[in-house]
């Protein structure tokens, strides 16, 4: 039953990130099945954080944070790099972080 919820909550989000839209003017961005169980894997695993509170964050990066983007972050998470001078996981990592955090509190 836990492999059907999370994914069911998976095809969830896919469907909101294909055809939702930010403010009226910003489609949301669309991830991949594979990259979408790979950051809820990191989430789920790395920072112990409930499948809700994953999806909620997924679902919140998929307003702001392109696939090629959260792609880098999450290669730099699996390769175990800390602290990156590189300007955009720098900001992606903040906005995961804060995006996290928001969910988490909900």
């Amino acid at each position: 039953m836990h492999g059907f919820t999370r994914l069911a909550a998976l095809t969830a989000i896919s469907l909101i990130a294909l055809t939702g839209t930010h403010g009226g003017t910003r489609a949301l961005e669309t991830y991949s099945a594979d990259q979408s169980q790979q950051f809820m894997d990191w989430c789920t695993g790395a920072k112990s954080a409930t499948e809700s509170a994953c999806s909620c964050t997924l679902k919140s990066l998929a307003q702001t944070v392109p696939a090629t983007t959260l792609a880098q972050f999450l290669s730099s998470q699996a390769s175990g790099a800390g602290f990156s001078f590189n300007a955009t996981l720098a900001t992606t990592a903040a906005t995961v972080t804060q995006a996290l955090a928001t969910c988490a509190s909900r």
